[in-house]
C-alpha cells in the first residue's frame, strides 16, 4: 500500500478534529494586530501590556537593555531585547522571560495567534500563549536550519540533522533525527497539519498529536 493511501484517513481525521481549534487571527505584526487580545507599548523603562482580562501588566527593562523588536497576535505578545526574550500571555495574565546567552544573535521570529517562535544562532525558543511558558531547544554546533514552515497550529524547523516540531499543546519541542542518506523531498502545510516527506518516510505534525506521527 502506498504512503499516500496510509496517510489519507489520518489526515482526514486530524483535519476534522482541527476544525474545533480554528482561529481567525491575522498574521503577526510589530505593533498590535487588529485581532489581537493584547496591546503592548513601552514607557519609563518598562514594557507594558494590557488585555481585556488582565488590565495593565508591566515588566521593567534593564538600564542598558535595548529593545530590538516587539509584536502581538492573538493571545500573546513578545519583546526581543539585546539580553532577553519577554513574553506576555493574556491567558496566564503575566509576563515571563528567558535570558539569551552572551552574544547570542536572534535570526528569526514568528508571532502566531497561540504561540511565538524565536530562532537564534544557538537555540530555538517557543512561547506558549496558553500558559505563558518559554520552551527551549539547543541547536548542535554544526547544525543549521535550512527550512521553516508554520501555521496557526504548529511549526517545523528542518535542519541538516533533524526535524524539530513545535505546537502549542506539546510539552516541548519534538524532534526526529535524519539518517545520514535521508533527504527531504517535500513539505505540505495545510488544514492544520504539516507533512514532511523524505526519501524513506513521511512524518506528520499537528496540534492534536503528542509529537511526530511516522509512516513508512
Amino acid at each position: 500500500m502506498k504512503t499516500a493511501d496510509l496517510l489519507s484517513p489520518v489526515v482526514q481525521f486530524f483535519c476534522i478534529a482541527g476544525l474545533f481549534l480554528t482561529l481567525t487571527f491575522s498574521p503577526a505584526a510589530t505593533t498590535a494586530d487588529s485581532q489581537s487580545e493584547v496591546a503592548l507599548w513601552f514607557e519609563s523603562g518598562m514594557a507594558v501590556a494590557t488585555s481585556q482580562l488582565s488590565g495593565r501588566r508591566e515588566i521593567p527593562l534593564d538600564a542598558q537593555e535595548i529593545v530590538n523588536s516587539s509584536g502581538t497576535n492573538g493571545i500573546n505578545g513578545m519583546v526581543v531585547t539585546s539580553r532577553r526574550l519577554l513574553g506576555f500571555s493574556s491567558r496566564a495574565l503575566t509576563w515571563t522571560k528567558i535570558e539569551l546567552d552572551l552574544n547570542e544573535t536572534v535570526l528569526e521570529r514568528k508571532i502566531l495567534p497561540t504561540f511565538s517562535l524565536i530562532r537564534t544562532d544557538r537555540h530555538l525558543y517557543g512561547f506558549r500563549g496558553v500558559n505563558g511558558l518559554w520552551l527551549e531547544e539547543t541547536l548542535g554546533v554544526r547544525e543549521k536550519v535550512n527550512r521553516f514552515h508554520s501555521n496557526d497550529y504548529g511549526a517545523v524547523f528542518i535542519t541538516n540533522e533533524r526535524m524539530i516540531g513545535f505546537t502549542p499543546l506539546l510539552g516541548g519541542f519534538a524532534t526526529k533525527s535524519l539518517d545520514v542518506h535521508e533527504r527531504i523531498v517535500g513539505v505540505e502545510n495545510e488544514n492544520g497539519l504539516i507533512l514532511v516527506s523524505t526519501t524513506k518516510r513521511t512524518l506528520v505534525l499537528g496540534s492534536h498529536l503528542s509529537g511526530w506521527e511516522e509512516f513508512e
